[in-house]
């Protein structure tokens, strides 16, 4: 069997075309960024505003007429939590029930906001920050007191369970003047 001794010398220069336009694309990026403007921020010190719809932490809120906890204990937060990272103790009242204990382990939370939408009374929100960085994994075990001092110090975000849930149902009829139907003016 008789080899072709110009088809491998095909096949490298083939190859060795490819490498130099992948090198020379590679270079051209570099360069184009090169003169970019950075973005880095030189963080605690400056922050950048959060994005509108920016999900951060979650905390507790208070009723805002009555200035009572929001959250009855109801416990479907933590029903519905994947990683069961909450735990909840009711407490019954003659007018109302209550959340006797309310923990949430923060360092093992999956931030999916399924506590968030299912809550009935809107007690749990997430905020517009993460600025909870530490040192020691057991300052992340949040009580109900810290949960609430949360959600008085940080911005909440959008993400309430009432919108959230206005989001998710079925889109509203199209009004009579979008569908083509024109009302007679009353007379």
């Amino acid at each position: 069997m008789a080899s072709n001794g110009a088809r491998p010398a095909v096949g490298f220069w083939r190859e060795t075309a490819q490498l130099v336009g992948a090198v020379g694309r590679a270079m051209a990026i570099t360069l184009r960024n090169l003169f970019r403007r950075p973005v880095t921020v030189r963080y605690p010190d400056v922050q950048r505003p959060y994005p509108d719809r920016f999900r951060g932490i979650l905390a507790l809120v208070y009723e805002k007429e009555t200035g009572e906890e929001a959250c009855i204990g109801c416990r479907l937060c933590e029903y519905i939590c994947p990683p069961q990272v909450i735990k909840v103790e009711m407490l019954k009242s003659e007018k109302r029930n209550y959340a006797k204990t309310f923990t949430l382990e923060l360092y093992s939370c999956e931030f999916c906001e399924l506590c968030v939408q299912v809550c009935p009374t809107d007690a749990i929100i997430m905020l517009k920050s993460f600025d909870l960085a530490t040192a020691d994994r057991r300052d992340l075990l949040l009580d109900k007191d810290r949960l609430h001092a949360l959600g008085r110090q940080f911005e909440p975000s959008w993400a309430t369970g009432t919108r959230l849930r206005d989001m998710q149902a079925p889109p509203k009829p199209a009004k009579a003047e979008a569908r083509g139907e024109v009302k007679e003016p009353a007379e």
